[in-house]
């Protein structure tokens, strides 16, 4: 039995004689006769899915994937185990399309996409002009591919995949990462300490990594210089617990080193690096390469046999049935299938209701605590006018960001918790998913728009009461003139310092009325700004929703073609023999010996 696809693997000083290719002649056989059936099936669908497979058993590299969640530190997680700053970080979405990363003695980067490869010189300013080009072909699959002159890569044939964030909602970020998981050897998925395991991580974990049998799996816990230093260690073990809880061996590393007491042996990027390449040079790694390409293919023969036992059911009817019973196949099949696609749009327009209901409660309650901090500020303003027109319009645009923000964060997470959810049916019954909406839910530059703002008619209390002093100073100044002449000096400044405080007295007067009245109308405008933004993102929220559960029945409607399609040409093959004892071979086939 040929054990490798060639025997001619380039061996670094440093490394073990470890061959990552796989080569079974009679595993990739039944690989070739599953393909067979495909092409005959019409099913360039599941083709796909097995020229996935063949690439990952043939790579003679071992790809690590760095998947989770936008603004974990991903990207710096990538920087520093290839000891380079080069990828791009933000507490923003940055990484916009996987980026492939390998060693090579000529650095390269390089923008793939489906039409054309554009080369860039590898430096900061590059990455820019990347963003750019990107825009151009919005939506369309690609990846960037940097080759680097980095000792761990290129003396291990190692390959690091820095992906886009699987919560972000920008250009179908989910599919792309499911992508780079689909061919990768180990997964490391980063979590902020300051959010350890939410939800949505906890689904990706379990739907996203062990269902898909990702051979190895690795849980990194970032920032946690973020957290209270006598929290550190509590937040570590709650992680810990429920990586336990799960039931799979997936060790927990810390990012930095000296943040825990104990956890030395697991902290920071070194440690993290020795635990990929045990398992580079793991004996078992061929072997749990090949149980996750058998689990792909027993899926798509499962897929298949579905198509086929269709197929049988018709033609073993009677000649004056066979039609009837086609019919009446194809009717049930369309009855059951519109039946659960009502019900699972029932049940995503609750799960978007709901998301109401929480916007409602957060933003009342910011909306209160605005109010009750503009007002405070107001009372403490000398000129009203002034802080009315200058400082309230960016004060608000500012506290309305800071609402956006937070409404993007958690709205993205609920919306990843729901298409999980979604996901997870479909999977169970069409073996297929659908992709995240390309688009925001939060849309930002409702947040960022200038707002109209009530016109209130103020006196300009700065130059009123400049001409209030000016007038006073005139009198003192007067005072003190005719009671040096007159000899009256103390009755001079009498009148000068009297009508210097029945003036302030004044004014302050008119700036508290001032001030009482913007603070009536503040408490009477804000309330509806927050709703008419409100009601954006709801509406933006529910669009995004729709346009899922929409895309759910056009994938629901495609699978049911395919087997309305096979009954159809079961019915028209159904008097030939041959066709039937076929149909029967291939389906045992499948069912046996779980190709």
């Amino acid at each position: 039995m040929k054990e490798t696809r060639d025997s001619a693997v380039r061996e670094p000083e440093n490394r073990a004689n470890v061959n990552l290719s796989f080569y079974d002649e009679a595993f990739m056989a039944r690989l070739q006769k599953l393909e067979g059936y495909c092409r005959e099936a019409g099913r360039k669908d599941l083709l796909e899915q097995l020229a996935s497979i063949r690439a990952y058993l043939a790579s003679e590299k071992f790809s690590v994937a760095v998947v989770g969640e936008f603004n974990r530190g991903k990207s710096t997680l990538v920087n520093r185990l290839i000891e380079q700053d080069i990828i791009p970080t933000s507490d923003i979405p940055t990484t916009a399309l996987p980026i492939y990363i390998s060693g090579g003695e000529q650095e390269s980067l390089v923008l793939k996409t489906a039409n054309e490869q554009k080369r860039y010189q590898v430096e900061e300013k590059s990455w820019e002009a990347i963003e750019e080009e990107r825009k151009k072909f919005a939506g369309a699959k690609g990846e960037i591919l940097l080759k680097r002159n980095c000792s761990l890569l290129m003396e291990n044939d190692l390959e690091i995949i820095d992906t886009p964030g699987v919560n972000s909602q920008i250009r179908g970020d989910l599919s792309m990462a499911e992508q780079a998981l689909s061919g990768c050897d180990c997964a490391i998925l980063p979590m902020a300490a300051i959010a350890a395991f939410s939800e949505s991580e906890k689904l990706f974990l379990q739907e996203r990594l062990l269902m898909k049998k990702v051979p190895r799996i690795m849980v990194v816990l970032t920032k946690l210089d973020l957290v209270d230093e006598k929290q550190r260690l509590s937040v570590v073990e709650s992680v810990q617990r429920k990586l336990e809880a799960m039931e799979a061996e997936i060790p927990l590393y810390l990012s930095a080193e000296n943040m825990v007491e104990g956890w030395e042996d697991r902290s920071g990027t070194e440690a993290i690096r020795k635990q990929i390449l045990a398992w580079l040079h793991e004996s078992s790694h061929i072997q749990l390469k090949k149980e996750r390409a058998s689990q792909e293919m027993k899926a798509v023969s499962s897929d298949l046999a579905a198509v086929y036992q269709c197929q049988l059911d018709i033609i073993e009817e009677k000649e004056e049935k066979r039609k009837e019973t086609a019919e009446q196949s194809k009717q049930k099949l369309i009855r059951s299938a519109q039946i659960q696609w009502d019900a699972l749009e029932i049940d995503m327009l609750n799960r978007c209701n709901q998301n109401f209901e929480w916007i409602r409660s957060m933003t009342e309650e910011r909306q209160q605590d605005v109010i009750e901090k503009l007002t405070l500020e107001l009372s403490h303003v000398t000129n009203p006018k002034d802080w009315w027109e200058k400082d309230y319009p960016y004060r608000i645009k500012m506290e309305m960001i800071s609402l956006g923000n937070v409404l993007e964060n958690n709205l993205q997470g609920f919306y990843t918790r729901d298409i999980n959810w979604l996901n997870r049916l479909l999977q169970e019954k069409y073996s297929s998913a659908v992709p995240p909406q390309n688009q925001r839910i939060a849309e930002k530059n409702i947040f960022r728009a200038p707002m109209e703002q009530q016109a209130v008619e103020l006196e300009n209390m700065k130059r009123s009461r400049l001409i209030s002093r000016v007038g006073t100073g005139v009198a003192t100044v007067g005072g003190y003139l005719i009671g040096g002449l007159i000899g009256l000096s103390p009755i001079g400044m009498a009148v000068g310092i009297g009508g210097g405080i029945l003036s302030e007295v004044f004014m302050n007067k008119r700036v508290e009325s001032q001030k009482r009245e913007l603070t009536r109308v503040i408490r009477e405008e804000l309330p509806g700004v927050f709703s008419s933004s409100i009601e954006t993102v709801e509406r933006n929220i529910r669009d995004v929703y729709i346009s899922t559960i929409r895309t759910m029945k056009q994938t629901c409607s495609d699978w049911v073609k395919v087997k309305c399609d096979a009954i159809d040409a079961a019915q028209k093959q159904a008097d030939d023999p041959k066709r039937e004892e076929a149909v029967r071979r291939k389906l045992a086939e499948l069912r046996e010996t779980g190709i």
